[in-house]
């Protein structure tokens, strides 16, 4: 094995994609910086800013914070809270780019909201759902208490959905209907939301313009000037890579030709300068990445640990999955970033506070294995075993 664990595997994985994303980002959005601001610098400049800031919360996450004190129902309340009321202030106060009030700027730099909800849905979802677990209680979508988590997830929806941002409303309760059947509801009620999704689509394809959507979608080529522009622009930009890619930075869709080319389709340009070789290594690095993390996940004895982990996974290696499904026309577009290769300042701290989360479960796992060992041993355990282990329990009140 190249690591020799897990958390290594995911600092490493994370680096590499960072300095692949430097190099994307600068590729994808030199054109669209000088014509922007005369700096074609402009955003590789801010996503450095972005990644160091990140960089610095990851390493006190992921060194320092002791994951347990963060699930406490006062701890679940207090995000709830503030979550919900960044979001009612991007309605209020918010930038309208697109069509859309989603960014919050101060000073210079943006607050995407909607990007740390989905943040906030994995915290409340490990701290709610992972405690019950922990306590042998059921969990289920129908009755309160035990559906708490998902009334307020689905308050986010609503509030990111008056954005509007359907997409991304539709990730946030999304994913945390995902943890709530990780965490083990029951069969029926899963089977209920499979019929519900089918029963959803086919009403929306009772609408004369949503069945033309979706044929839009299958086929972009029979409107390649109107609504399946940005996909066959797409699709074109990843075909002409071949196999090896085009020479770094000579790649044409950046060139006014493919809508969003540093952001949402960041991997078409990838692409295209990279060839299907650069695809197939990037995606083997997700893959890797999603190994680690469900490592760490199945070997978690703490519930909470457990959840927090699951969830984790499932919003970022589920995000990059959708983002290139969506480049490659396998998804409608949704406008998902692609995970450090997409410029994005809060989403890019959002997803290394995520991982920093995961790398702290996996150091408090691997302090309490080391104190039984010792234990077993007939050693008595070291006082840093003992205050990652022990100390982060106390008054600790458990949800009703």
């Amino acid at each position: 094995m190249l690591w020799e664990n897990p958390k290594d595997a995911i600092i490493t994985l994370m680096i590499l994609l960072m300095v692949i994303g430097c190099v994307n980002v600068f590729s994808a959005s030199f054109v669209r910086a000088e014509a922007m601001t005369g700096n074609p610098y402009h955003f590789l400049v801010r996503y450095l800013g972005y990644a160091a800031a990140g960089g610095l919360v990851f390493c006190v996450t992921a060194f320092q914070v002791n994951y347990k004190r963060l699930m406490s129902p006062r701890f679940y309340m207090v995000v709830a809270g503030i979550t919900i009321v960044l979001l009612a202030a991007t309605l209020g106060i918010g930038t309208v780019v697109n069509g859309s009030r989603r960014w919050i700027y101060i000073g210079g730099f943006s607050l995407q909201a909607s990007e740390l909800a989905k943040v906030s849905v994995i915290l409340m979802a490990a701290s709610f759902l992972g405690d019950r677990l922990q306590r042998g209680l059921r969990v289920s979508l129908l009755g309160y208490p035990s559906n708490q988590a998902l009334i307020i997830s689905l308050v986010f929806a609503a509030l990111i959905f008056l954005q509007p941002d359907m997409g991304t409303a539709t990730i946030v309760f999304a994913l945390m209907l995902g943890m709530y059947v990780l965490a083990g509801i029951p069969k029926m009620q899963i089977l209920s939301l499979g019929g519900l999704g089918v029963l959803i689509c086919a009403l929306a394809m009772m609408a004369p313009y949503r069945r033309a959507r979706i044929f839009l979608w299958w086929d972009p080529w029979q409107d390649p000037q109107g609504g399946g522009y940005q996909m066959t622009q797409s699709l074109m930009a990843i075909g002409s890579g071949g196999l090896t890619g085009l020479p770094w930075g000579q790649g044409s869709s950046k060139f006014f030709f493919l809508p969003e080319a540093h952001t949402d389709f960041a991997f078409a340009i990838f692409c295209q300068e990279w060839g299907y070789i650069g695809a197939l290594f990037l995606i083997a690095c997700f893959v890797i990445m999603a190994w680690a993390m469900v490592t760490i996940a199945m070997n978690a004895k703490d519930r909470r640990g457990y959840m927090l982990v699951a969830g984790a996974t499932l919003f970022l290696i589920g995000q990059a999955a959708a983002n290139m499904a969506m480049v490659t026309g396998l998804f409608p577009v949704i406008g998902v970033p692609l995970m450090f290769i997409s410029y994005g300042g809060t989403s890019l701290i959002a997803n290394m506070f995520t991982l920093g989360l995961v790398v702290a479960v996996y150091r408090n796992e691997s302090a309490r294995e080391t104190m039984e060992e010792r234990i077993a041993a007939g050693l008595p355990p070291t006082e840093e075993n003992r205050l990652r282990v022990v100390s982060s329990n106390r008054n600790r009140r458990p949800f009703e």
